[in-house]
């Protein structure tokens, strides 16, 4: 009896009847759930939005046990690849990172997927991510960029320099810059404690731009203005019960 063979540690899982050369010249999209989870939600939002094919998804050694069901998509992997040929030649691809892998893989889990990114021959990639508003210079300012793998094309917003950007975002931008990828990085000035739809419909708007097409980022201004109005409210019953809580004291004598 022969021995079975070890599972490669990550693996790209497509669907058996997709043909990866369809994804020669596509555009790459990806981000992860770092500052105002912008990243994971402006990859979901495209990739929902635009109605994308599920191709398949990336699997882990140290695979994330959870998951959730959806009518559209039905049982929901951490790490799923979507795909999409929209007008002329425009064809994208997205991978939504549910969750962060595994500190344990985490760089060999970014290095398989650039590597393989670069493998299928993308066209560009155009990774997400959040922004701390700490370092913002001019109030109206929305985002800033950096250019990767010797991408020449220039974007309305100033280039973020001399600052850290750190987590997988930073080991993604690494890898594809070493690969010569061409693309950007997208930053929004983001809330760092609790997701932000605002800061992420500002980078879907940006790259609705770069490539032409449209993507509804209503429902995304909407979910923002929920959250506002939910800590509007938080904020007035905790000065509430602070001025309660005054007028109770009395002083007191011995």
């Amino acid at each position: 009896m022969s021995e079975a063979k070890p599972m490669s540690k990550i693996n790209i899982v497509l669907d058996k009847d997709f043909n990866v050369d369809e994804l020669r010249n596509s555009v790459f999209i990806t981000g992860y759930t770092g500052f105002g989870l912008v990243g994971y939600l402006a990859s979901r939002h495209i990739a929902y939005t635009l109605s994308m094919e599920r191709i398949g998804f990336i699997e882990t050694k140290y695979m994330p046990e959870t998951t959730f069901y959806t009518n559209t998509y039905g049982i929901v992997y951490p790490f799923e690849l979507f795909y999409k040929r929209l007008r002329g030649d425009l064809k994208i691809l997205v991978l939504i990172n549910h969750t962060i892998p595994s500190t344990r893989e985490r760089t060999l889990y970014v290095k398989k997927v650039c590597r393989w990114v670069k493998e299928v021959g993308v066209s560009q990639a155009i990774l997400i991510g959040g922004l701390d508003p700490a370092i913002r210079e001019d109030p109206n300012e929305k985002y800033r960029w950096i250019p990767i793998g010797g991408y020449t094309g220039k974007l309305s917003a100033p280039i973020l320099e001399e600052k850290y950007v750190v987590g997988p975002l930073a080991l993604t931008i690494m890898y594809l810059d070493a690969y010569r990828v061409p693309g950007v990085v997208m930053l929004s000035y983001a809330e760092p404690y609790r997701p932000d739809p605002r800061a992420t419909a500002v980078i879907v708007t940006e790259i609705s731009k770069m490539l032409g097409i449209s993507i509804d980022v209503s429902d995304l201004y909407e979910e923002a203005k929920t959250i506002e109005r939910i800590e509007d409210r938080m904020t007035e019953l905790l000065e509430r019960i602070q001025e309660s809580g005054e007028k109770r004291e009395h002083p007191m004598y011995m």
